[in-house]
């Protein structure tokens, strides 16, 4: 909680000092996620779809440019369903799959974007992105609902504030004066597994597309 306040603090701050002697807007932002791991050990893993709710500040240099930072709750994470025979009989496969797991990282995002405008209503963006693990949700979901022997089950385990780190690139689309909409991909660049597992890496991606109002 304290590293969390600290950062808190620190964003705040940061907002204050930049936006002090430029002309700024104040918004907020919610949206989907489309995410999954990208690495080593991925086969069979597939995307899930979740969200992202937040704050932004945006800040006008020229006409354009603009400096936007955000402070993001973030879920990501992936999913793969696998065969109950075979882990219940030891690696003997049938064709079907029984089990589905599903691991949610839930993150403290801040994006730190640089916007540059093509035209009135339409702008490239593109920039570092930090996250930080607040926890890791995993469930698992017995899909033979006839099949009582794997019960549905939920373990969350605290992330520890673990680092996250990468690019982020898309668009920013204007509707209207105060509202707009912005797809983004973002991929890390910080192996998740931190060395835990030899030489195995993973990375973190996502899609995300979200609706943004802005406070003039």
């Amino acid at each position: 909680m304290t590293k969390v306040t600290l950062l808190l603090s620190s964003f705040c701050l940061m907002l204050t000092s930049t936006g002090a002697a430029q002309e700024t807007k104040f918004g907020v932002k919610a949206g989907l996620n489309y995410s999954s791991i990208v690495g080593d050990l991925t086969d069979g893993i597939k995307f899930r779809f979740s969200g992202h709710a937040g704050v932004f500040l945006e800040v006008e240099f020229t006409d354009k440019f603009s400096f936007q930072p955000e402070l993001l709750y973030s879920s990501q994470g992936f999913q793969f369903s696998s065969d109950l025979q075979t882990i219940q009989n030891g690696g003997f496969a049938s064709d079907q799959n029984d089990i589905r797991t599903n691991v949610q990282f839930n993150y403290l995002t801040v994006p730190i974007l640089g916007k540059f405008a093509l035209n009135d209503r339409l702008d490239v963006e593109f920039g570092p992105q930090f996250g930080f693990l607040l926890n890791q949700v995993t469930k698992i979901k017995n899909l033979d609902q006839r099949d009582d022997t794997l019960p549905d089950n939920r373990t969350s385990t605290s992330g520890d504030f673990q680092l996250d780190y990468g690019v982020a690139v898309g668009f920013g689309v204007k509707v209207s004066e105060r509202f707009s909409v912005s797809p983004r991909f973002y991929i890390g660049l910080r192996n998740r597994l931190n060395g835990a597992m030899g030489n195995i890496q993973n990375y973190n991606v996502a899609l995300q597309l979200s609706a943004n109002y802005s406070f003039l």
